[in-house]
């Protein structure tokens, strides 16, 4: 009777009984285990940031980094290079006495990180970060050293 209360679709109990739990079980666990093959095959804190509203354009003259970050203020935004490597980070913690209300204490903490690697050739100089509509964009112009060079390839 109740299985009428699913808004999906009715599946009978012979169905259900088809399904084979060691196929699903099999599956989850080659998936992880290709996830952790990933994981340490890789370097760490660009396996870790995949899937985190990260985006990167590499241009000719500059590599645009568009990075999700809502809830933060600009300036708890740190935004470091590193020789080969370009990290944001921002933290914040937000504390309210609300017993005004008879609700008591509040606190929020908020936590973000991005870590990706960069050429070496960055005008570190030039580099602009702005922080609009809880995005991080941040500008990397590429210095000579940086740039593509194209290579011929001869025929033999």
């Amino acid at each position: 009777m109740l299985k009428y209360l699913v808004p999906w679709k009715h599946q009978s109990d012979s169905e259900l009984m088809e399904a084979a739990p060691q196929n699903d079980l099999a599956q989850f666990r080659a998936n992880f285990d290709r996830m952790l093959n990933k994981m340490w095959s890789a370097d760490l804190d660009d396996t870790w940031n995949n899937g985190w509203g990260c985006e990167v354009q590499d241009t000719e003259d500059e590599i645009v980094v568009r990075a999700e970050a809502p809830g933060f203020e600009p300036d708890e935004i740190d935004v470091k290079l590193s020789p080969g490597r370009l990290v944001l980070q921002a933290e914040h913690k937000t504390e309210q006495d609300a017993s005004q209300n008879g609700n008591g204490h509040f606190s929020s903490y908020g936590k973000f990180y991005r870590a990706m690697s960069v050429p070496s050739g960055i005008e570190a100089d030039n580099i602009e970060a702005i922080y609009k509509n809880g995005i991080v964009e941040v500008h990397l112009p590429k210095g000579e050293e940086a740039k593509a060079k194209r290579i011929a390839v001869k025929a033999k």
